[in-house]
């Protein structure tokens, strides 16, 4: 005998949706396993959200503390593959002198458009000299040396030229240099290695590689009459001079009182800054025209 009407009616006429309820009304396992799985999607997707947002802020807000570890982590007398490492591959690498070091080559390193960094290797890739100059006034790193009585600390955008200059010994000398109105500008105070700097040498300054950040204004438009009186006062000579550091007159620490620094350079143990053939770290004149500051830095 056939079934009545009405009895085990057929899913002919259901739709998708009422199929799948009468599936699951019928299989509570299987809904757990629905549900479990909507559950992990979410976390996921919101987790997967978060990183994404979490990296974006960094890249675009907190970024400096990013890189203000990355620099905390590289030293002079550390080999290229750690600078790598930490900065990626360099944007310009020259041969720039033969020494009793052999072959030197310069490395310089763009990370970020906010900073550069520059590094001097020896034929070993063994990092010889190693500098940052910040192009940001956002962008202040610090960096520490020993003065022979207390560790002090450099802050690029942020420390005076006069007060990291002073005090200092007797054999520290400021190097300066000023070509024609678009070239190179630099004013370095630089702290010769002995066994109280544990052999190492150390500068800080001003490059014309970035911006100068001015903290005050007292001669201005007097960087080039002074570079000249001192030119002719130490019969140096050409567009660099040298003087000790205790020599610099009023106008001299006057101008360097004006502006902060922007740029902090060491050396490995027993190395020198003559590993540069020109200006300590990265020169402007090797950065392409499209990414260097040149004609809009210094004073």
């Amino acid at each position: 005998m056939g079934s009545t009407d009405g009895e085990h009616a057929p899913d002919n006429g259901l739709t998708l949706g009422q199929r799948f309820k009468k599936l699951t009304e019928r299989n509570l396992p299987m809904v757990a396993i629905i549900y479990v799985s909507s559950a992990i999607t979410a976390v996921s997707t919101f987790i997967t959200a978060c990183v994404t947002g979490g990296h974006w802020y960094q890249q675009h807000f907190n970024w400096q503390a990013g890189e203000y570890a990355k620099l905390a982590q590289l030293h002079a007398g550390y080999t290229l593959e750690k600078f790598e490492e930490e900065l990626g591959r360099p944007s310009i690498q020259i041969e720039i002198s033969k020494t009793n070091l052999g072959n030197l080559t310069q490395n310089t390193f763009q990370p970020r458009s906010e900073y550069w960094v520059d590094a001097v290797t020896d034929p070993h890739n063994r990092v010889v000299a190693y500098a940052v100059t910040s192009c940001s006034p956002d962008f202040t790193p610090s960096f520490a040396y020993w003065d022979g009585e207390q560790s002090r600390v450099v802050s690029l955008n942020e420390t005076p030229f006069l007060l990291a200059l002073s005090p200092l010994p007797e054999t520290a000398s400021v190097k300066a240099y000023i070509s024609g109105s678009i070239g190179p500008k630099y004013y370095f105070a630089i702290r010769s290695a002995d066994s109280i700097s544990a052999n190492r040498s150390y500068a800080w300054g001003v490059s014309n590689l970035c911006p100068w950040k001015p903290v005050k204004s007292t001669h201005p438009d007097a960087w080039v009459d002074w570079f000249s009186s001192a030119a002719r006062r130490f019969g140096t000579g050409g567009n660099t001079i040298t003087v000790n550091a205790n020599e610099l007159d009023k106008v001299g620490r006057d101008l360097m009182s004006e502006y902060a620094v922007n740029t902090y350079a060491e050396t490995a143990p027993r190395i020198d800054f003559n590993v540069y053939p020109d200006q300590i770290g990265a020169n402007p004149m090797l950065i392409p025209p499209a990414l260097s500051q040149l004609p809009w830095s210094g004073p």
